[in-house]
């Protein structure tokens, strides 16, 4: 591995979980967070009708998290969009974003995965008892800040 890549990996995964941390509201608790970048590919899987593919080089970040109950990560926005899954056996997850010019509610259960914006959102925890654990699957261009804090969008203020 290229010395810049490992640096750029290392301050890379740094600014996620400082990133993460400081986006909450009430203890969203990174739980791991792993980088790295990714030469051009192809991914076919002809009996799912999956295919992937990336001309250029592109950095890969999956990260878990935690959220208290009633906790959320507070809005923000990430260069790309992602994949998110909710931990099986966690409460649901509440996704608020916009869309069409409106504020809207999604709601996300256990075990379920979502293709989740790179707009203005806000993930909240919709248990009072109990914590959501999550993770998400980044694909971004190489060294890309992963979330970027933002205000509440008029729509949803």
């Amino acid at each position: 591995m290229k010395k810049r890549h490992l640096i750029g990996i290392i301050g890379g995964l740094v600014l996620v979980a400082g990133t993460i941390v400081g986006a909450t509201q009430s203890a969203a608790i990174p739980l791991f967070n792993s980088r790295g970048t990714v030469e051009p590919f192809t991914i076919h899987n002809h009996s799912m009708g999956f295919k992937m593919k990336s001309k250029k080089a592109m950095d890969v970040a999956v990260v878990g998290a935690r959220l208290d109950p009633s906790g959320e990560t507070g809005w923000h926005m990430h260069p790309a969009e992602s994949i998110v899954t909710v931990q099986p056996g966690s409460p649901d997850l509440r996704m608020i974003t916009v869309r069409n010019g409106q504020c809207v509610q999604e709601t996300y259960h256990a075990g379920q995965g979502f293709v989740h914006p790179a707009g203005a959102h806000n993930f909240v925890n919709t248990s009072s008892t109990a914590p959501l654990t999550f993770g998400v699957a980044y694909f971004v261009p190489v060294g890309a800040t992963l979330l970027t804090n933002v205000s509440p969008p008029r729509e949803c203020a």
